[in-house]
């Protein structure tokens, strides 16, 4: 496997729950102050917690919907 340079640079976020199997997901949260740059949340579940995981990412986003948002 061949990693450019872009791809190491969020390995580090990754590496740690591909490491103890820990389910992880990343949702889009918000928006920067200026309005341009999309925010995320990365949410992290003990292993095996796929399920819970997928539920409280599926609450968040009905709560705070994103899908028709665009950038400024």
């Amino acid at each position: 496997l061949i990693l450019d340079h872009k791809a190491l640079d969020w390995l580090a976020f990754t590496y740690p729950f591909n490491l103890t199997g820990q389910p992880a997901v990343s949702l889009p949260c918000g928006w920067s102050q200026e309005g341009n740059l999309p925010v995320g949340l990365q949410i992290v579940g003990p292993t095996a917690s796929e399920d819970r995981l997928i539920s409280l990412s599926a609450q968040f986003e009905a709560a705070r919907p994103w899908h028709s948002r665009y950038p400024e």
